[in-house]
Order: C-alpha cells, then structure tokens, then sequence
C-alpha cells in the first residue's frame, strides 16, 4: 500500500512536468509558424528536397504533439489522483503512442542528416548557377535573406557565384546580400563576407542539437519513469471507477 501511494504522487509529479512539456511544444510551434526570419531559412534547406520539412509542416507537427503530451499529462494527473483504472489505461495507451512517434521523428531525423551531408549543399550550390540577377524569384529572395541573416556569402562561399551567367555579365559582380559594405553599390568578391551560408548554418545545429539531444533523452526517461509508475498504480487499484 505504501508502495502503491509512492508511486502515486511520484506519477503525480511526472505528470506535472510532462504538462509542461506539452505547453512548451505548444510554444515552440506557434513562434515557429509567427517567426518571419525562420520562414526563409526552412523554405531555402527544402529547395529540391523531399525530406527538409516546410516551416509550416514543422509548426504544425510542434503543436499537434504539444497538444497531445498536454492531454496525455492531464490524463496521467487525473487518473493518479482518482486512482482511475480507466484513466490510467487510457494514459499508458497515449504515453505508448507518444513515445512510438518520438521513435520515428529520431529515425527520420538519422535520414534527413544523411541527405544533409551528402546531396544537400551540392544541390543547393548547383541552383546559384541561375540565380537570377535582374528578375528575383522566390529562390532569390529567400537566399538574399538568409545571406543577410547569417552574413553568409553562397552556399560554400563566394567562389559559388562564379559559374553564373549574371555574374560574368555584370563583371564579377556578386549579388549585395553578399557585402556589409557596398563599394559604389557595387558587392565585390574582397568586399563579400568570407564563409558560406550552409557552413554557418550546419555550425548552429549541431550547437543546438545537442542540447536537443540531451532535452528529448530526458523527455523519453521521464516518459517511461511514468509509464511504470501508471502500470503500478492501475495494478494496485481494486475498486471501480464511479464518474458522478
């Protein structure tokens, strides 16, 4: 019994955090689908990729598993404080289904960092040879302001540019996202920041992915303390659920 009465206000406490948890993927994928920087960023990385997520897909997919660890958490607290074998059951079921998806965003992102180091920076370095300088596409415009963003130059550099057509045309001219400082209203290559723009990048994912890492590591440990904490509460409730 006391064993049992543990394990109850243990189940309790997790469940608090892993409410949290929901509220916080809630938050994420609201400022990702308001962030205006982030929508370039997204929308250039998926440019002839079938694996790069829009930012759309993404904020969507934040806020659809917040919403459903904020019910699973609601449910674990609901059920442990009633002692329901109904709402208990129904917990474990989530919890399963949860950590189940959070299987498979791992093994996507294990493929997606495949197709990251391999095709996508030569795929996205092979469109700079139609970047267009008198009619800006969408394409464009998008790298204009990660260029910006970053103080990024290219994809892996500046050099990127030189099989362009407009860049022979305009004598050697790169595009002004390229420069803080423009000589003449003019970017040239020695004016033209140093690094590429998929370098930098790649520099501030894997900073923040391991932070990520260590975050959903925590998350499925606090997850799975639940679910046996939920299994040894509903094997020690013998009395029925009564809902009045």
């Amino acid at each position: 019994m006391t064993c049992c009465l543990c394990a109850k206000y243990i189940l309790l406490f997790f469940n608090l955090l892993i409410w949290l948890t929901g509220g916080a993927f809630l938050s994420c994928g609201i400022l990702v689908l308001y962030k205006r920087d982030l929508h370039e960023l997204f929308a250039l990385l998926s440019y002839d990729s079938q694996l790069v997520p829009s930012f759309h897909n993404v904020g969507y997919v934040l806020i659809g598993v917040g919403a459903l660890v904020f019910i699973v958490g609601l449910l674990g607290c609901c059920g442990s404080v009633r002692e329901s074998r109904l709402l208990l059951g129904l917990y474990v079921f989530f919890i399963i289904l949860v950590m189940g998806g959070e299987l498979a965003v791992a093994m996507y992102t294990v493929v997606l960092g495949d197709e990251w180091d391999r095709s996508l920076p030569n795929t996205l370095k092979s469109r700079l040879s139609t970047y267009n300088y008198t009619v800006p596409q969408r394409f464009e415009y998008d790298l204009d302001t990660v260029q910006k963003q970053f103080s990024c130059c290219g994809i892996h550099g500046s050099s990127d540019f030189h099989d362009n057509t407009d860049y022979k045309i305009y004598g050697n001219r790169l595009p002004s996202s390229c420069c803080n400082i423009l000589s003449n209203g003019i970017c040239t290559e020695s004016d033209s920041y140093r690094l590429g723009c998929f370098q930098i990048i790649n520099d501030n994912i894997q900073l923040y992915s391991k932070l990520i890492v260590t975050v959903g590591v925590g998350i499925a440990l606090l997850e799975l303390t639940a679910l046996i904490m939920a299994v040894c509460v509903c094997r020690n409730t013998t009395e029925e659920d009564e809902f009045y």
